[in-house]
């Protein structure tokens, strides 16, 4: 899905677990403050949301926010970074 262009990833987790490990291309949001400032002007775009893990709603919650602001093809990646990471997949420090 990264591949395909209209793609907007963001991580919802704090600024030390961005800096740490995160999805290539992702975008350090907080998820409370997602808002029409901080997001695509396209909301057709695909939009993906993550925290941490499973247990972590802030990604969720951030989706929920998006899909309130009337963005139609929106996502929250449930397994967060740590799931990400499980599955052996490329992170950026």
């Amino acid at each position: 899905m990264l591949d395909t262009g209209n793609v907007f990833v963001f991580d919802c987790n704090e600024p030390e677990i961005y800096a740490e490990a995160h999805v290539p291309g992702a975008v350090l949001i907080v998820y409370d403050e997602v808002n029409g400032t901080n997001l695509p002007k396209d909301h057709g775009a695909t939009l993906v949301f993550y925290c941490y893990s499973p247990e972590c709603p802030a990604g969720t919650n951030a989706s929920k926010t998006a899909l309130q602001l009337g963005f139609t093809h929106v996502y929250s990646m449930l397994a967060g970074i740590t799931g990400w990471q499980d599955a052996k997949l490329r992170t950026e420090p």
